[in-house]
């Protein structure tokens, strides 16, 4: 079978990984923008819906083997690929579960602390997304997060000619998925060198866009429900269906406006008042193409004392691939922001010993008096790959596992790699 529900089965969806899902980075991104979350040191269940092969719910797995895991996903080929992987590396504390949302809805008897759904809500069908969110809104426990990746306007409009020219072709072409993916993008080239794209604004982002593997263009372009969104429209049928508001990205720069937006838009959006209307502006602002959505059940705000008190004791790890005898160019929506060598080098001081708390940072000279530098800084290190939170209950993990794991990334031709018990390179 080629395809179910009008998604892609014949071709496996590749390996990635998204530090965003992760339920530590989750919370960190929580606690800074002030509001209470589940206690994952403790005992914390997880929920992964539309999981693939996996990778990213045995990453959480191995590295909270105190947590409970669940990766559910109507692919066979994909649940028999996580089971292998989490059978070689020895994983206990995980369940993969083949089947589609609607009999996960009206058989699981779990409740979750988290949920999370990347790259599936708008490829499937409103029936799909319909599931998804009774899911969500029926098992979702409160202080419960809801991660939610999905494509919008404006930026996703741009694809809409291609992702219509690559869907036609496997329409019209009995052939493979991935075959009919290298079918289209020759068409493509043909149509791009006859000037066709001449006049598009886009173009060299498509064609960038199109470089990736053909394993991942098939899962992109070839579903039946290809259907970017307007972030407002999602913000509301969420909340109709779950009474869940949305709390913020999970990419931390974009809950700063002063980093995540043009300095000349930055007072438009400021001088709205309507939550909608500043939202879209923001998406406007950014050209925003995809996003990662924070919801929380029955969210609490931290008292002030509260906050900070979170805030100082998140502690956090300095990646080994760091340029440490440099000025950094951190890349963002907004262009390219040099961060100075004198700061960066005092803030990489600090990591001697590879970890530092909040309030270690705060002591130094050029955070003292401005602690929303500090928190700047950190949010575009954590983007750029640099810095990554860290948990308590690191030296739990197995670094066996680890070992394991990274063994088999090799063996899968993959460039993830987990470098100890608490961080990911990719």
């Amino acid at each position: 079978m080629k395809k179910q529900n009008g998604y892609v089965l014949d071709a496996p969806y590749p390996i990635f990984f998204y530090k965003e899902m992760q339920p530590l980075w989750l919370n960190t991104v929580l606690k800074f923008s002030g509001f209470n979350t589940i206690d994952i040191d403790k005992k914390f269940s997880y929920l992964e819906l539309g999981c693939a092969t996996g990778i990213n719910l045995l990453v959480c797995a191995i590295l909270n083997p105190h947590g409970q895991f669940i990766g559910v996903d109507f692919n066979q080929q994909h649940i028999e690929k996580a089971k292998g992987l989490a059978a070689y590396l020895e994983i206990e504390n995980i369940e993969f579960i083949h089947g589609d949302f609607q009999t996960f809805l009206e058989t699981n008897q779990n409740q979750f602390d988290f949920i999370v759904n990347h790259g599936t809500f708008t490829w499937v069908s409103a029936q799909e997304q319909d599931y998804i969110l009774q899911i969500v809104a029926k098992f979702l426990k409160n202080l419960g997060v809801f991660y939610l990746h999905y494509m919008c306007y404006p930026g996703s409009s741009a694809l809409q000619p291609i992702q219509k020219l690559l869907h036609l072709v496997d329409q019209q072409n009995n052939e493979s998925s991935l075959k009919n993916i290298e079918i289209g993008k020759t068409l493509f080239s043909a149509l791009h060198q006859a000037g066709t794209f001449v006049d598009h604004p886009q173009i060299e982002a498509i064609i960038k866009s199109l470089e990736n593997s053909n394993s991942y263009l098939v899962h992109e372009f070839l579903t039946d429900y290809w259907q970017p969104l307007y972030s407002v429209d999602l913000h509301q049928k969420v909340f109709s269906a779950t009474q869940m508001n949305y709390i913020g990205s999970a990419n931390p720069v974009e809950n700063v406006e002063s980093l995540s937006i043009p300095r000349n838009m930055q007072q438009i959006v400021q001088n709205q008042q309507a939550p909608e209307l500043k939202e879209y502006l923001k998406d406007l602002a950014r050209n925003s193409k995809q996003r990662v959505d924070i919801f929380q059940k029955k969210p609490e705000a931290l008292t002030s004392t509260e906050h900070v008190h979170e805030i100082g004791n998140l502690k956090f790890k300095l990646l080994p691939h760091v340029p440490k005898n440099s000025a950094i160019t951190f890349h963002t929506n907004i262009g390219e922001i040099k961060a100075p060598k004198e700061i960066i080098s005092e803030v990489f001081g600090l990591f001697v010993k590879n970890e530092a708390y909040f309030y270690d940072l705060l002591k130094l000279n050029y955070f003292k008096q401005n602690p929303m530098f500090l928190i700047e800084t950190i949010f575009l290190l954590m983007n750029e790959h640099y810095l990554q939170p860290v948990g308590t209950k690191s030296k739990l993990v197995d670094a066996k596992i680890i070992q394991k794991f990274n063994h088999k990334m090799q063996e899968e031709g993959s460039r993830l790699k987990m470098l100890d018990n608490t961080i990911m390179h990719f």
